[in-house]
């Protein structure tokens, strides 16, 4: 699994990655990515601070301008989901669709004939990451050729990941599938080996681009079985007299609030939960990276209307996330490169270009 590190120990960690190298590399699944997206994911450090950590270092925005980029992504999947429900399809419905709704055995088996694709599939189980590109391959190969509906693979992929971000997640497999791009995207053994490093010939996919499309796989289909396990409780201490810190698993900023004395609770939300799971490692993990960076926090599973019942009289803060839009509690601005957009384009690249009018004025 992940290192469990502390914001101190990640800016630190930040400081000393290689953008440039990171520019050059990125593609390979041996490159030199940052590994910062369950820390970005969970709130730990926002994209803002990310930045300005190597801004300081003096790197110049076109050295920095392709690790941007990647970040803004992860900005853009954010904001959608402020506008847009991630379970329905942003631009049109996924073409060309298996009968049975289910997630190929061959995927939940790790029996696809694709040797670093299954061992990918393995890794995802046991560590909750993958590379971008990994992601990318697996999404193509389950939507585009086993024609697996895209919210079924993402959620299989989601219950996995240690990112598990909602937008980043569900949109990028609408991209991959079509639902949220022009065109689907595809890629056969050919640059699945390039960027791998491997060599393995004879595969499903050892096609050229001209008839990568024409390939379509069958196997057997099951339901995914997963659901959200809830953890054991412990009852909820809390002093009236305090106001109360309010965390989720999407909104772990331990310098929040860090110099007050507060009630401080990390908020599973199992309605949200459920409709979308995660596992036990990886609720794990994000407990206890949360305990690790935020004193005296205590972690509640439950409806927020039972949470209510147990924080009478007390001033209760959260910071804005998509999933806590609904609660009745004073919501604090989170930080984003572009604070002020009012309307997010559905494509990224008008997006992209807001960002790096913005950054280039202000570098």
């Amino acid at each position: 699994m992940m290192e469990l590190l502390t914001k101190d120990e990640l800016l630190l960690k930040i400081g000393n990655f290689d953008p440039i190298h990171y520019a050059k590399t990125r593609n390979y699944v041996n490159g030199g990515v940052s590994y910062l997206s369950p820390y970005l994911a969970r709130g730990v450090i926002s994209i803002p601070e990310v930045i300005q950590t190597l801004k300081v270092k003096g790197y110049s925005f076109f050295e920095m301008e392709s690790f941007i980029m990647e970040l803004s992504w992860r900005e853009h999947f954010q904001r959608l989901w402020q506008q847009y429900n991630p379970l329905i399809a942003l631009r049109q419905e996924q073409a060309n669709l298996h009968p049975n709704s289910g997630i190929p055995n061959a995927i939940l088996q790790q029996k696809t004939g694709i040797k670093v694709l299954d061992q990918a599939i393995e890794t995802l189980e046991t560590e909750g990451y993958l590379h971008n590109h990994l992601r990318m391959y697996l999404a193509s190969l389950i939507c585009n050729h086993y024609q697996t509906p895209w919210l079924t693979a993402a959620t299989w992929m989601h219950y996995h990941l240690l990112d598990a971000d909602v937008a980043s997640n569900h949109f990028s497999w609408q991209w991959v599938c079509g639902a949220n791009a022009i065109k689907r995207y595809y890629a056969n053994q050919e640059n699945i080996n390039k960027y791998t490093q491997t060599q393995q010939t004879k595969t499903p996919l050892s096609v050229g681009y001209e008839d990568i499309q024409s390939v379509v796989l069958d196997d057997e289909r099951l339901p995914l079985p997963y659901t959200f396990e809830i953890a054991a409780n412990p009852s909820l201490q809390i002093n009236p007299q305090l106001k109360t810190c309010l965390y989720t698993p999407y909104q772990l900023d331990p310098y929040w609030h860090k110099e007050e004395d507060c009630n401080r609770v990390l908020f599973w939300d199992v309605n949200f939960w459920r409709a979308y799971p995660v596992s036990q490692k990886v609720q794990n993990w994000i407990n206890q990276i949360a305990a690790k960076n935020i004193d005296k926090l205590q972690i509640y599973y439950g409806t927020l209307e039972e949470l209510l019942l147990l924080l009478p009289n007390t001033n209760t803060y959260c910071k804005e996330h998509p999933s806590t839009q609904h609660f009745p509690f004073e919501l604090e601005s989170r930080s984003w490169i572009l604070p002020d957009l009012e309307q997010v384009p559905i494509s990224f690249f008008p997006f992209w270009k807001k960002v790096q009018k913005q950054l280039k004025k202000n570098w």
